[in-house]
């Protein structure tokens, strides 16, 4: 009986571990029209930087590396060069995903 039980376990394991779910593996360079909006100090519960995009809000994921120059209390048009990870990741207080991308390259417009 237990002979029988771990073939049928491990095939189990294996099938779901190669399940993904809803996740778009791709990336992509992308220049943009945005505006960078800074949020406040995550020690004061702010959020740091979010990039907004049209209507849709992107969450830096090496925002340390943006000038201490954007962190100003009115958002900042900028053109930024981004990779979009086209994934999405609960961040601060947010009950729903915001996407990821890593600004490779920013300056005011």
């Amino acid at each position: 009986m237990k002979q029988a039980l771990l073939p049928l376990l491990a095939s189990m394991i294996l099938f779901c571990s190669g399940c993904k779910k809803g996740e778009d593996s791709s990336t992509s360079v992308e220049t943009v029209d945005a505006t960078l909006i800074w949020t406040g100090d995550y020690a004061v519960d702010g959020c740091g930087f979010m990039l907004q995009i049209g209507d849709t809000r992107h969450k830096p994921v090496n925002e340390d590396d943006i000038s201490s120059s954007f962190r100003e209390n009115s958002p900042t048009e900028v053109e930024a060069t981004i990779i979009n990870y086209h994934k999405t990741q609960r961040y601060c207080m947010a009950q729903t995903g915001i996407n990821t991308i890593k600004i490779v390259e920013i300056r005011r417009r």
